[in-house]
């Protein structure tokens, strides 16, 4: 008897164990700042998010490390940065990994939870991804908005329902196109059900205003309200299958809004998103955080909180620890762009301290990117902002005086100081990181090479490698 009960007890504890394991939600929205409810936009409609923020914590101050598509997904399904990674651009113009990095899709297959992936994957190679999700569905982009967010409710009901049925935990990603061009203020599907019917003033840290962009923004709200409600249906569908408290909640958006001085630009609100992570059994309910955070601490810690290690040493912070007051959040952020494709050429390193932004510039010609902004808003040429066009070598912002960054100091002698000790900073980060582009040749090597493909050509060259790959290659050997 006694060894039939020590035989039923092995085989009953694994599964409870299992099931004790925290589910995972991951909720990634395309191109929008944060302009939610919870953060103090009374313009849009967004109950769903605000409800997270109110039993959660909401950070006033997470970046990305690249503010455009597919290197701020690489970054955070590998908890890695572009330039340890090599992923420097998008992935419809052939960028990609110099080498295979575990993703986290493969972290929690392989620890046993039942994956799902909803939405663009948007990474090469695709297979670091595709080959650890159990159910797989709305793998196109959606900028038309014709899948409707039920669609997307469903298949996430799925998921839960498979893995409940697999006896497993889940582990699920939605990424919804929402606030992706092209801005449609109600989808075919009738969706928003609440709309913003106003134009509105263009945000102050635009710098343009036409009546045209003031309609974009508008109809760029709505892209909110639909959004949120599509987040209300899972979270009900949740609540339905009694899941929704043994289950780790992460919400970001992928950068900031797709307007200029925003998506693709180190500026703020390129590089800063909102962020809520809600999971009441272990963080703080109701918080609000002013420390630094990073799209980078997002994997650490999901594999904290479920027990599962790291393969190799993570850049990130395990945000737990932070709400915990066990460690502090970063003294630094770093951004980096190169454009993120030949045609919108244009690299920048960034880096910001609690106070200051420094922007180092390498080249001189035209903002490709920046002027692509433009052109996307029908802006005329007496709404572009110059110095957005034509940036100097340097700039440097106090984001305290200056949260909009329209007062480059780093010419002023008083803050030469300043510029410095963050030049340092910036130059031993990319050593520790091995970022190829410390060296100047390689950067000029990158330059030459990206300007000569501007015709995009490439994209239809099969088995296409980009040859700067080489460099992190050599760069990590």
């Amino acid at each position: 008897m006694r060894t039939i009960i020590l035989t039923l007890l092995s085989c009953i504890l694994p599964l409870t164990s299992q099931a004790k394991s925290p589910n995972i939600l991951f909720i990634v929205s395309e191109d929008n700042s944060e302009h939610i409810g919870c953060y103090g936009e009374k313009r849009v409609h967004t109950p769903a998010l605000d409800s997270l923020a109110k039993s959660g914590v909401r950070y006033t101050r997470a970046y990305v490390p690249y503010s455009v598509c597919s290197p701020s997904r690489a970054a955070f399904l590998t908890g890695l940065y572009t330039r340890q990674t090599g992923h420097i651009g998008l992935a419809t113009h052939k960028f990609a990994m110099y080498k295979d990095f575990k993703t986290m899709p493969a972290y929690f297959k392989e620890a046993g939870y039942y994956t799902g992936f909803l939405g663009k994957t948007h990474i090469n190679p695709e297979r670091l991804v595709e080959d650890y999700v159990d159910h797989r569905a709305i793998k196109g982009a959606n900028f038309s908005k014709t899948i409707s967010i039920r669609t997307y409710a469903d298949e996430a009901k799925t998921v839960m329902q498979n893995a409940i049925k697999q006896d497993k935990p889940f582990m699920l990603i939605i990424n919804y196109a929402d606030a992706h061009r092209k801005f449609v203020g109600k989808s075919k599907n009738g969706y928003p059900t609440k709309l913003v019917t106003t134009p509105i003033k263009p945000f102050p840290w635009i710098g343009s205003d036409s009546p045209h962009l003031r309609e974009e923004i508008m109809n760029y709200f709505n892209c909110m309200n639909r959004l949120d409600e599509g987040i209300g249906m899972v979270l009900k569908d949740m609540d339905k299958l009694k899941v929704r408290d043994n289950t780790l909640i992460i919400y970001i958006a992928d950068h900031g809004a797709d307007f200029p001085r925003a998506k693709g630009s180190i500026y703020e609100n390129g590089s800063r998103i909102p962020m809520i992570v809600n999971y009441p059994k272990s963080f703080t309910q109701g918080k609000v955080e002013h420390q630094m955070v990073s799209t980078l601490d997002i994997l650490p810690t999901m594999l904290a909180q479920c027990d599962i290690k790291a393969v190799s040493k993570l850049p990130g912070k395990n945000l737990h620890a932070i709400d915990q007051g066990k460690t502090k959040g970063h003294a630094y952020i770093h951004t980096f762009t190169t454009g993120s494709s030949p045609n919108l050429q244009y690299i920048q390193f960034g880096i910001r301290n609690e106070r200051y932004k420094l922007i180092y510039n390498p080249y001189r010609h035209l903002n490709y990117l920046g002027l692509s902004r433009y052109k996307n808003s029908k802006l005329p040429e007496n709404q572009h902002v110059k110095t957005f066009l034509h940036p100097e070598e340097y700039e440097l912002y106090d984001l305290q005086t200056d949260p909009y960054e329209w007062k480059n100091l780093a010419t002023a002698p008083e803050h030469q100081e300043e510029k410095n000790r963050l030049l340092t900073a910036m130059k031993t980060f990319q050593k520790e990181i091995k970022d190829p582009f410390l060296d100047k040749t390689n950067l000029d090597i990158f330059q030459e090479e990206q300007l000569k493909h501007r015709k995009i050509n490439y994209r239809k060259t099969k088995g296409f490698r980009w040859p700067h790959l080489k460099l992190f290659e050599d760069a990590n050997n």
